[in-house]
This record gives structure tokens, C-alpha cells and sequence, in this order.
């Protein structure tokens, strides 16, 4: 059971799984933030006085074409910190063989380690996976095992033909686009849901912590290239605000907002 209710985007239901959160220390987070301030004004973001609480979150999008699954959580690669606390059962409700589409928006191990099952088969065997070819080739090229091995965990899915490489912006799925916002690493890529009047988007590792979306340019100590990182989430954030489109992040324990002149604004 989810810590965060369902939205509805049009007539698309959005699932949140959360697998849990870690603390991890605001030591290694973005330079020169008062983070008291931070404490001050978003008290749910934070672990004690040192850290912030980094949820693990993937999304399930109930269309009326189907399901799609944005990102897969930890799977069996298990945090990469001791859970601060976990949720058991965090996928019941979703039928794997239900899902049609999957959407990586990256290969690290918290948004693509569930893609495999634990006996080595593609997790969700009647889906397409949408990966962007520069994460393949660069994951691929320089493996991880402290991140994500993508060559080895997803080879079986490579194998069976349920790789997606498609490297422009495009269509998923009906309303689903895929939208490449690099930095965070070179095939990083948000989610574009619209429906009707509606619109979401998810951002993927576009942000971590709330303070980025009033600071877009502010460098990320996670991003491989925080200068590119901060150009994509300029770029996006200006969208939603000017569209005020509903916006999702994976790792906020509250996932779900706008952005505003002023910042983050939790729904």
C-alpha cells in the first residue's frame, strides 16, 4: 500500500510505488543551500538535521489504452543505503503481464534495477522497454556494478527483442511522450502525460530536492554533467510553470506538485 494516493491526469489513474526511502546527508547535496530555511518551509522533506529523505519512487499509469510503467525501482539490487524504512507489497495491485509499456528514464540501479526478475527473465514479459541508446551505450561501455550494470541485467531483454532504442523524442503510448532532458546522465529522459486539458510530467533524476526547482541552475553533485543537468531543468521547469502542468518526482516523499514563480509548490 502506497503513502501516496492516486491522481487522475484525464482519465489516466497515476499509481504511485514507493519502495521505500533512505536519509541520505545534505552534505552531499547542492552547494551553498540554507538548508534551515529549507527545514523551515518543507519540514516533510527532511531526516533529522543532517539529512533529507530520498524516496524510491516508480509510476503506474492506468490509460484507458493500457498500462505503462515509468521506471521500475531497486528490484533485487536493493538500496544503496540501508532503508530508513521499507514498504512491503509496494507492486500489489500491478499484473506484470498487464504492462505494455515500460519507460526507463534512466539506468541507475533505483529507477531500472526491478526491469529483470529474480530468476534472470524480463520482469514484465509482454512490454516494450524504452531506453534511450546514449544511457545503453554509455552504461553499456563503463558498467557500474555500484550503479547499474545495464549490459549484463538487461541483456535477457535485449536478447528477447523488448528493447526500445529509439533515440528522438517521440510517442510511447497514446499521450505518453518521452522527452530527452540529459545531464543526470547522457540518455536521461522526462515523461510527458497529457490527456485532454491535462497534463503531467515526470521528471525522472531532473530533480532530487525541492530547492531545485526554484534554483534550477544550482548544480547537483548526482548529475554526470551538472552544467547540461541545469540547462535540462530549465528548460522543462519554464514548460510546466508557463503550461501549469501537474508535475511528479520520484524522489520527493510528497511526489507530486507545480512549480511557480516562487518555486515547488506541493499538491
Amino acid at each position: 500500500m502506497s503513502h501516496v494516493e492516486r491522481i487522475g491526469v484525464g482519465a489516466v489513474e497515476v499509481q504511485t510505488i514507493c519502495e521505500g526511502f533512505a536519509a541520505l546527508p545534505l552534505a552531499e547535496e547542492t552547494p551553498g543551500v540554507d538548508w534551515n530555511a529549507e527545514r523551515a518551509r518543507r519540514p516533510w522533506v527532511f531526516e533529522g538535521e543532517d539529512a533529507w529523505r530520498w524516496h524510491v519512487h516508480a509510476f503506474v499509469l492506468w490509460t484507458p489504452s493500457g498500462c505503462v510503467v515509468v521506471d521500475t525501482g531497486v528490484g533485487g539490487f536493493g538500496p544503496f543505503r540501508p532503508w530508513t524504512e521499507s514498504y512491503a507489497g509496494a507492486w500489489s495491485g500491478v499484473e506484470p503481464a498487464e504492462v505494455g509499456h515500460v519507460v526507463l528514464t534512466h539506468l541507475h540501479a533505483d529507477h531500472a534495477g526491478g526491469t529483470v526478475a529474480a530468476s534472470g527473465a524480463p520482469r514484465f514479459p509482454n512490454a516494450v522497454y524504452h531506453v534511450h541508446p546514449a544511457d545503453w551505450e554509455h552504461f553499456t561501455a563503463e558498467p557500474d556494478p555500484d550503479l547499474y550494470d545495464a549490459r549484463l541485467a538487461m541483456e535477457p531483454i535485449s536478447v528477447a527483442g523488448m528493447l526500445d532504442l529509439h533515440e528522438d523524442d517521440h510517442e510511447v503510448a497514446p499521450g505518453i511522450h518521452v522527452l530527452h532532458s540529459p545531464g543526470h546522465t547522457p540518455g536521461h529522459r522526462s515523461v510527458l502525460l497529457r490527456d485532454g486539458d491535462a497534463t503531467l510530467l515526470l521528471t525522472g533524476d531532473l530533480l532530487h530536492l525541492p530547492v531545485q526547482a526554484e534554483h534550477p541552475e544550482l548544480p547537483s553533485g548526482h548529475d554526470e554533467d551538472p552544467e547540461l543537468g541545469s540547462a535540462s531543468r530549465r528548460v522543462l521547469l519554464d514548460q510546466a510553470r508557463r503550461g501549469a502542468w501537474d508535475v511528479g518526482v520520484p524522489h520527493f516523499a510528497r511526489p507530486f506538485g507545480t512549480v511557480d514563480a516562487a518555486g515547488w509548490r506541493e499538491r
